[in-house]
């Protein structure tokens, strides 16, 4: 049964003469130039580089340790981490009296891990929902911008002030640099 399929295809083919036994594809159908030339195929891109926040306060030191942040993930000293995706800017966010601008994460799956010396972002077994990461202002000889500071909630509406909401904590860093940069002052929150 298939030999005679086969050949019947055969002799329809001869038939048709090599213009007809070629196929084209309507145009609806034809395959993108990414995936014929791959010369032309856009590079998708790496992920971010994460910044590394040496502890710059207390209760950073305390609680988090050193902590690696990219706009995907934010990794303690521990090594627990919390997966974010963005949820939005803030150019007026106050804190300590001061207006800076921030950029709020919502955390995917809440969570409220184990950290340093068993010590959790917030009290009372309260799930982390919401994380706003901010550049401080410069204090004391240290660069403009090497600053890095958060703010953990277990709400989920985004604040207007680290004091709103339901406040987890705040935690200042100074962002690593290379060996040879200055190192700023330490804050004593």
């Amino acid at each position: 049964m298939q030999a005679r399929l086969v050949a019947t295809l055969g002799i329809a083919l001869l038939v048709a003469g090599p213009a007809g036994a070629q196929l084209t594809l309507p145009d609806r159908l034809a395959l993108p130039d990414s995936l014929t030339n791959p010369d032309t195929a856009p590079l998708p891109q790496p992920p971010p580089e994460p910044e590394r926040w040496e502890p710059d306060s207390t209760t950073a030191r305390a609680i988090t340790g050193q902590v690696s942040f990219t706009p995907e993930r934010i990794t303690f000293g521990s090594r627990a981490s919390l997966a974010l995706e963005p949820a939005g800017e803030a150019a007026d966010f106050m804190v300590d009296g001061q207006r800076v601008s921030a950029t709020f994460y919502k955390v995917t799956v809440p969570g409220n891990p184990v950290l340093l010396r068993g010590s959790r972002l917030c009290g009372n077994g309260r799930p982390v929902r919401l994380i706003a990461v901010w550049t401080p202002r410069p204090i004391g000889e240290r660069a403009p911008a090497t600053g890095r500071a958060f703010a953990a909630f277990s709400s989920q509406a985004i604040p207007k002030s680290a004091d709103e909401g339901e406040l987890c904590g705040t935690f200042y860093y100074e962002r690593q640099q290379a060996p040879a940069a200055a190192q700023g002052s330490r804050r004593g929150r």
